[in-house]
């Protein structure tokens, strides 16, 4: 915020797969962190693409006017769930983070944001996964890749 020149932001969007807990989410207590009280704050859990989910929903935000300002936020705690003993992920997937602000302004200006084209695909579900709660209990915790079908 200090980079962006302010030190307000009118919502906040928080793009994580790795959260300290499930609930609540992660967002509205970043803003409270960060001195901006209660302002809209949403998680998105869209793993690699989280970010770019995560900028296309602050750029709606915008859009439609509900606010002015969005700080986006990404950020991964992979060492939480990749095995360290499995050569195959932990030497792919790390911990990390980053934050932009994104506020309104005019279509032409540097650094505006112009368009976005996104899309899933479930049918690979099993190929990338983390065992869920229910799943657990057989043993299962780290989070598993098929590499070569990735």
């Amino acid at each position: 915020m200090r980079s962006a020149g302010t030190d307000t932001v009118g919502g906040l969007v928080f793009a994580t797969t790795t959260p300290e807990r499930p609930c609540p989410a992660a967002a509205p207590e970043i803003a409270y962190r960060i001195g901006q009280g209660r302002i809209p704050a949403f998680d998105i859990s869209a793993v690699c693409s989280g970010f770019l989910y995560a900028m296309a929903s602050a750029g709606a935000l915008i859009t439609a006017g509900i606010t002015d300002s969005v700080l986006v936020v990404a950020a991964e705690a992979y060492s939480r769930v990749v095995d360290p003993t499995d050569r195959s992920t932990a030497v792919l997937f790390g911990d990390g983070a980053g934050a932009v602000m994104l506020r309104a302004g005019p279509a032409d200006e540097p650094g505006a944001l112009l368009a976005y084209d996104l899309g899933s695909d479930g049918e690979g579900a099993e190929l990338i996964r983390i065992p869920g709660p229910r799943e657990q209990p057989s043993g299962e915790r780290w989070f598993a890749m098929a590499g070569r079908k990735v």
